[in-house]
């Protein structure tokens, strides 16, 4: 056979394929890409970094409806790990101090003088795993994990209320969704404070501290969920801002700062509500 009709062969099949009304272009590969970057892997670990390191595609992620149900039981899989992470530290701070919180009822420091609902009192006979022994490290982390979950389902409908007073559209599953996401950035936050607060922790264990400073370090511990939930609740406000997309043009930029309040208010009424429950379900699974 003649090379040239060989060398002729050889060049028509490597010519691309003429497709009629395909128009494969850069943007379509781009699109492509696109949609293949944001299906990741679900799973703990990946999820947690792009909690920390990509938490604008992560709202954007939880705005499809099916990537919603996949990724509801996770992020709340990783509040409950992160604060029973909290628990047990929390538990081995005191633990290495020697005192353990006594809860007075709220009715009764309501109905009496007595001014303090909680006080660290000091066992002389206790050990560092007595805790452990008799039960209030675990009352410890089921208040604090069951309470923080639980104040965020109370305050839910309260939130789905506000979005639609500030005109945005979204569903009851939308709200439960980002919640439970400000609820995980918030533990993340929480696990990331954790260590710095174990240098102070271990401080009380060392030095003699004087009992009004050692009393302040382990309330300052306490109180650590509210100060991390902070990052929280401006993740919750960043992921509901992304809706604002669903409002009329003429309504967005009037309605955008009325959302931002109604974020805050939210806000306000978690961080009465969470405290109180955690409170009062820890002093009756002390009591």
């Amino acid at each position: 056979m003649d090379y040239r009709v060989l060398e002729s062969l050889r060049r028509k099949f490597d010519e691309p394929e003429d497709v009629e009304g395909l128009d494969v272009t850069d943007d379509a590969f781009s699109a492509e890409n696109e949609t293949a970057a944001t299906t990741v892997d679900l799973g703990p670990f990946p999820l947690t970094e792009l909690i920390l390191k990509d938490p604008v595609r992560l709202d954007r992620m939880i705005r499809e409806s099916d990537q919603q149900v996949q990724m509801l039981p996770r992020l709340l899989a990783t509040s409950l790990v992160a604060f029973t992470i909290f628990g047990i530290a929390m538990t081995l701070v005191l633990s290495a101090a020697g005192v353990w919180p006594h809860l007075t009822p709220i009715e009764q420091s309501l109905a009496t003088s007595h001014p303090w609902l909680i006080q660290f009192e000091r066992h002389d006979t206790a050990t560092f795993w007595t805790p452990w022994l008799n039960g209030d490290a675990f009352r410890l982390i089921a208040a604090y994990a069951i309470g923080l979950i639980a104040a965020t389902g109370i305050c839910l409908p309260s939130l789905y209320f506000y979005g639609l007073l500030a005109g945005v559209r979204m569903t009851m599953l939308d709200v439960v969704t980002h919640a439970v996401k400000s609820k995980a950035v918030a533990a993340i936050t929480l696990i990331g404070i954790i260590p710095i607060y174990a240098a102070l922790g271990l401080a009380i264990a060392i030095f003699s501290l004087p009992v009004l400073s050692r009393d302040a370090v382990l309330l300052l511990g306490l109180l650590l969920p509210f100060i991390a939930g902070l990052s929280g609740t401006y993740s919750l406000y960043r992921g509901l801002s992304m809706l604002t997309d669903t409002m009329k043009p003429e309504q967005k930029l009037h309605r955008q700062c009325f959302l931002q309040r109604l974020v805050i208010s939210w806000c306000g009424v978690y961080s009465a509500v969470s405290p109180v429950l955690i409170f009062t379900l820890w002093q009756r699974l002390q009591a």
